[in-house]
């Protein structure tokens, strides 16, 4: 070292007189001059007791329920942690769709025919979650993940699912909940509609940014309100019927097809 501290500056600095910038100077300074450091009083049993809690967060992390019962069930627990995480990390989604779901339960119960704008809202409520679920410009950690082993295909479908599961079980308790009265179907017209459009913007992410075909494919499901809603011949609940169900599960089988093949290793 080519200069130390003076007592004056160390008295500064311990007594939190100094400025951010300076602070920050005498810290790396500190980190390499043993001579320097001795000169700062140190709390030994606070820097005990800091380091054991540390090393009890970073060495031995707390296994939550959820974690727990994914790792019973076989799953390995690098994938049962990375599954229990993804809803933490867009927890402004799941506040949103609560948002978005709660609007519409009071829409339903104080506006006449109400109850429609949650069967178009429902089905992609579930498809947002996936478009923010991965990828770049939406997940702050991408950089690092990108760049792990896990990243890419395999990483992008097990925060989709993780995403995926929370959003159908927040649209069958809204369901479940509108004036209507309930059956089964009324819990789950929306369902092979939701679950085809998230597997349409999946398979058409092998192209483009999940984002984008998550946006692909709401666009297509807006435009498909829109050409119902100005044809007089047709209703737009047509979309829902039980022979358009047919379709919706035909196209989801093959569309599941696509991503078995796609992501089926080599």
């Amino acid at each position: 070292m080519s200069w130390h501290l003076t007592p004056a500056q160390v008295d500064e600095y311990v007594s939190s007189t100094v400025d951010d910038v300076t602070a920050m100077s005498v810290e790396a300074h500190l980190m390499h001059c043993p001579p320097c450091r001795s000169l700062v009083p140190a709390d030994e049993a606070w820097l005990a007791d800091s380091w054991a809690d540390l090393r009890d967060i970073v060495d031995r992390p707390r296994v939550g329920l959820l974690e727990r019962g994914l790792t019973a069930v076989g799953l390995r627990q690098t994938t049962a942690k990375l599954l229990t995480a993804t809803p933490q990390l867009y927890r402004a989604w799941l506040v949103a769709t609560v948002v978005v779901l709660g609007a519409a339960l009071l829409i339903a119960y104080h506006l006449p025919r109400g109850s429609l704008l949650f069967a178009f809202t429902a089905p992609v409520v579930p498809l947002v979650g996936v478009a923010v679920a991965y990828g770049r410009g939406v997940d702050p950690a991408h950089t690092l993940t990108s760049v792990t082993p896990m990243a890419g295909q395999r990483l992008l479908f097990l925060r989709s699912c993780a995403v995926l599961f929370p959003a159908l079980v927040m649209c069958t308790a809204a369901a479940v909940l509108m004036p209507s009265p309930t059956t089964l179907w009324n819990a789950g017209f929306w369902l092979l509609p939701s679950l085809t459009l998230v597997a349409g913007s999946l398979v058409l992410s092998r192209w483009m940014h999940m984002s984008a075909a998550g946006a692909a494919v709401g666009g297509l499901w807006v435009l498909a309100m829109v050409l119902f809603a100005v044809t007089d011949q047709v209703s737009v609940l047509e979309l829902f019927a039980p022979v358009s169900q047919l379709w919706w599960a035909a196209a989801l089988a093959a569309l599941i097809a696509a991503i078995v093949l796609r992501v089926r290793p080599a």
